[in-house]
C-alpha cells in the first residue's frame, strides 16, 4: 500500500489507567480533528484505557491504531500493557519510527500522556503500581530508536525530533 508522504508522524503514548482517563482522552479527539484538517499529519496511538471507545466502558485494555485523514485504521485491541515499562515505551517508539519511514515523514514526535506522579515523576501505572523515571523514559526512547535502526538499516538515521509530555504535577 502506498500512502502520500506525511510531513509529521506524531506518536501518542497514553496511559489512561487512572482517574484522569476521560479528561486526558481529549488528545485522541484532537488527533482526529488535526488529521482531518491537515492530511500531512499522521498519528500512531497506543492508548491504555478503560473509557468507552472500541470496547465498553470499564474494560481496561490497550488499543493501538493509526489516525490519518480523520480516520483510524489498523486497530489492535489487547490486554492492558504496562505504560510505565521501559520495554513497552521502546516498542512504541520503534513502531512510531517504522510508521514514519512508511509514511515518508520528515519529522517524528511523540507525546507522553499520563497522570504523571508529580514533579520529577514520569510515566506512572496505577494498575501495575510502578513508575518510569525521566531517565528511563530517555533510555526507552533511545532503545526504540536503536531497535528501529537495527530492523530498518535503510532508515537508520531516523530519530525522534521532539517529545512532549502531558502530565500532571504536584504543586509545592
Amino acid at each position: 500500500m502506498s500512502i502520500a508522504p506525511a510531513a509529521l508522524e506524531y506518536g501518542i503514548y497514553r496511559d489512561g489507567d487512572n482517574n484522569l482517563d476521560h479528561e486526558q482522552a481529549e488528545c485522541i479527539t484532537q488527533a482526529l480533528t488535526t488529521s482531518l484538517r491537515d492530511p500531512s499529519v499522521e498519528f500512531v496511538v497506543e492508548d491504555t484505557t478503560a473509557r468507552r471507545g472500541f470496547a465498553p466502558e470499564g474494560v481496561l485494555r490497550t488499543e493501538r491504531y493509526v489516525v490519518r485523514d480523520g480516520q483510524g485504521s489498523g486497530l489492535a485491541i489487547g490486554p492492558p500493557r504496562d505504560p510505565s515499562s521501559r520495554a513497552n515505551l521502546a516498542a512504541f517508539v520503534a513502531r512510531t519510527l517504522d510508521r514514519a519511514e512508511l509514511s515518508g515523514a520528515r519529522q517524528t514526535w511523540i507525546e507522553l500522556v499520563d497522570h504523571g506522579g508529580g514533579d520529577g515523576g514520569g510515566l506512572e501505572s496505577a494498575q501495575h503500581g510502578s513508575m518510569m523515571s525521566e531517565r528511563d523514559i530517555g533510555g526507552a526512547i533511545a532503545d526504540g530508536v536503536s531497535a528501529h535502526a537495527h530492523a530498518h538499516p535503510e532508515d537508520a538515521n531516523r530519530r525522534i525530533d521532539g517529545v512532549t509530555a502531558n502530565m500532571c504535577h504536584k504543586d509545592a
